[in-house]
């Protein structure tokens, strides 16, 4: 530990007061290796570059229009994936400087239009979309704030010298379109692992095999000390069986065979759990300290095949906005004594024989699906505001993915569990 180190401890900066936390959070313990000391030492760093002097000998470049001002204005969205206005760029010249609009050469401030900017145009001219909202602190549902900071404080800091622990980031966001679908991920560290300074346990995944997308999500049991390995396996090993079956699973899709597709898709996660098993045994840990839930979705790449495939062990959530209304599309199983959120739940590599799985037949386009752990399907379930607030954000157009992002973190009190979550947006007709 350096001099910075403890004047860190010792004091805040100036101006900056201590932030709240929750009485009942666990106190960070000293970690035997602690991979998240500090490596900021005064002299690293690049030093700033210095500009070349100008060439005294270079010919102008008269042939180039003379621009006054930023090419590109301040704020400047790209555009937009999905339905929706398109972000459109205008020249304005309320503030004097021209803009160069690619393809036109200058335009002058004469030239630009003059009156007030229409509804949704920012300043600079660019239209945004009607649920755009300028980034700033992370919103919350509910009359009270949740008790923890609304961002990460403490790197984690894992006991035991545990490399992969300590490696894994934060936040992951993904997302990108596949045949008839347009895709967001992510996955988020919850506030409670954020102020104890320990790393996340969830995991997500999309990825492309042939014709065949596979995204999915996986929640390492918070009660196991290397469930974090687990989560993260799980999604490597499936990926493994499904990449071996994926024409088969594609011809069940096609067909419509439920049956077929359910006796295979319970073989490949048993097949899965038993390889993350004996991943464990390898590193000398018991197979249960690796537990995990799972739920993955199967689609394919022709939009004529309506069908998307699930399977899933363990509770989470299943979801589809339709018409501006949330359905949970698992209600039958938790009916029938499936534990769709419980504190006690089936877990992967010991509960494979547990595994659900079926075909969603009935996709309509414009639907949208969303596939969670428990960390955002409990609230969602049970918070009827925030499903006003993310139908209203999810139901009118596709996110980028920074806003995405964004919108997944609105935070709700008492729910500070890691959260994972993929959409997936089907093209609208």
């Amino acid at each position: 530990m350096n001099a910075y180190d403890n004047a860190y401890d010792d004091q805040l900066p100036p101006g900056r007061a201590q932030e709240p936390g929750p009485e009942h959070a666990p106190s960070r313990k000293e970690d035997p290796i602690d991979l998240a000391a500090s490596v900021y030492e005064h002299g690293w760093g690049p030093e700033p570059v210095a500009p070349a002097p100008a060439r005294a000998d270079a010919p102008a470049e008269a042939s180039r229009p003379v621009v006054s001002g930023p090419v590109v204005p301040e704020g400047f969205l790209p555009r937009p994936i999905g339905p929706g206005p398109s972000a459109v760029r205008e020249p304005r010249g309320a503030d004097g400087p021209a803009v160069v609009v690619p393809g036109t050469g200058a335009v002058t401030a004469a030239d630009a239009p003059a009156g007030p900017l229409p509804a949704g145009t920012a300043p600079g001219g660019v239209v945004r979309p009607a649920s755009f909202r300028e980034p700033g602190p992370l919103d919350h549902i509910g009359r009270k704030a949740p008790a923890y900071p609304a961002e990460p404080t403490d790197i984690p800091a894992v006991p035991g010298g545990d490399l992969f622990g300590a490696l894994l980031p934060d936040t992951v966001v993904d997302g990108g379109r596949f045949g008839p679908v347009t895709v967001r991920a992510a996955s988020v560290r919850g506030d409670g692992h954020r102020y104890a300074a320990e790393c996340r346990q969830d995991a997500v995944l999309v990825v492309r095999t042939g014709e065949l997308l596979l995204v999915a999500v996986a929640d390492g049991v918070g009660s196991q000390s290397h469930s974090h390995h687990g989560s993260h396996g799980i999604l490597r090993m499936l990926t493994r069986q499904v990449a071996q079956k994926a024409e088969t699973l594609l011809a069940f899709l096609r067909s419509g065979a439920e049956l077929d597709f359910a006796s295979l898709t319970s073989r490949l996660i048993a097949e899965a759990a038993d390889q993350l098993a004996e991943e464990a045994r390898k590193e000398g840990r018991p197979p249960k300290s690796y537990s995990t839930t799972l739920r993955a979705l199967l689609v394919p790449a022709d939009p004529a095949v309506p069908f998307r495939g699930f399977v899933s062990v363990g509770d989470g959530g299943l979801l589809r906005l339709r018409g501006g209304g949330w359905q949970n599309l698992e209600a039958a199983e938790a009916a029938e004594g499936g534990a769709l959120i419980s504190t006690r739940t089936d877990c992967l590599p010991e509960a494979y024989e547990h595994a659900r799985a079926r075909l969603i037949t009935d996709t309509r386009p414009g639907d949208l699906l969303v596939l969670c752990t428990d960390g955002l399907a409990l609230p969602l379930l049970k918070e009827p505001e925030l499903q006003g607030w993310l139908g209203e954000r999810w139901g009118s157009e596709v996110p980028g993915l920074a806003e995405f992002l964004w919108q997944t973190q609105v935070r709700v009190r008492s729910y500070d569990d890691d959260r994972s979550v993929v959409c997936l947006w089907e093209a609208a007709p």
